[in-house]
């Protein structure tokens, strides 16, 4: 029950110069480089500068990333358990909500997240005084190769900067500068008018744009409190997903306002999506009813 309500929590919070930079020892800013700029630097770098390297150059602890839950939330090996960390300073939009459901540019900012960090070794700048949020979850500024990924998500216009609680302010001014760049190019979030608020995410605002119809099924399920259908799972290579709706790698299959649709483990939504029936073969999926994502 505890797992889930960390994924089920999804972005949301109770926390107490532009570009992405590096950090010393101190936590100052060791560059002002934007984040493309660091990334072609690092191509010029001897290869055998790992990210691992990188990170001994941020403040921190280190820790192994076990999951990627979304956007700004991880699941780390740390302390020699499994703890969720919460991104301090930053929301990304909802993809795991069970109220919210996935909202425009969540499965971006997730697939972001899971490219930076997906089994990497990370490097966390816990908050003052080593401070949870109201689910339980560990509160900390995040690096990977010695890179703030806070500062990576707003730079791309996948994350707001929110939750500006004292006494865990260190970095907002910069998060802050990060995030008017991203706005004054309308990246992501940024690229309709009002839909990242101060108080949150409003995909009402972002009808008719690309990134509302690719989720719009996921938010219509979400409104609507149930799936227009249930899926059949006595076909012969179907089994009922996880409790988290995870197919343990298989073939997942949704049910939405779009109808039944299947996402193969390539797909770049699948990582995102909650599944209600899983199929070993795309001929089981077709037999259930389900057709491809397109």
């Amino acid at each position: 029950m505890i797992t889930s309500l960390f994924v089920f929590a999804g972005c949301e919070a109770d926390q107490s110069g532009s570009g992405s930079a590096s950090y010393d020892s101190s936590g100052k800013a060791a560059s002002s480089y934007t984040p493309d700029q660091q990334s072609a630097d690092h191509k010029k770098q001897p290869q055998n500068q790992t990210a691992q390297s990188n990170n001994r150059n941020v403040p921190g602890v280190t820790a192994r990333v076990i999951k990627v839950v979304d956007g700004d939330t991880i699941d780390v090996s740390y302390l020699g358990k499994v703890t969720t960390v919460r991104m301090l300073l930053i929301d990304t939009p909802e993809t795991h909500h069970p109220r919210l459901g996935v909202q425009p540019y969540g499965p971006e900012a997730s697939r972001y997240a899971h490219q930076l960090m997906d089994g990497k070794t990370v490097r966390l700048e816990l908050a003052e005084n080593g401070g949870h949020d109201k689910y339980g979850r560990l509160l900390a500024y995040v690096y990977v190769g010695g890179k703030s990924v806070e500062e990576l998500q707003l730079a791309r216009g996948f994350a707001r900067v929110a939750y500006v609680i004292p006494p865990n302010t260190k970095y907002v001014d910069r998060y802050r500068a990060v995030e008017a760049q991203a706005k004054k190019k309308k990246l992501g979030i940024w690229s309709v008018n009002d839909y990242a608020q101060d108080d949150g995410y409003h995909p009402e605002v972002m009808k008719g744009t690309k990134a509302y119809r690719e989720v719009s099924g996921y938010i219509h399920s979400s409104e609507s409190g149930s799936s227009t259908e249930t899926p059949k799972t006595n076909v012969s290579g179907a089994f009922t997903p996880d409790s988290s709706g995870n197919c343990a790698g298989a073939i997942k299959g949704n049910v939405s306002a779009r109808g039944k649709i299947y996402h193969m483990p390539s797909d770049p939504y699948y990582k995102v999506t909650r599944a209600e029936a899983c199929f070993k073969s795309r001929k089981a999926a077709a037999q259930a009813g389900f057709r491809a994502a397109k």
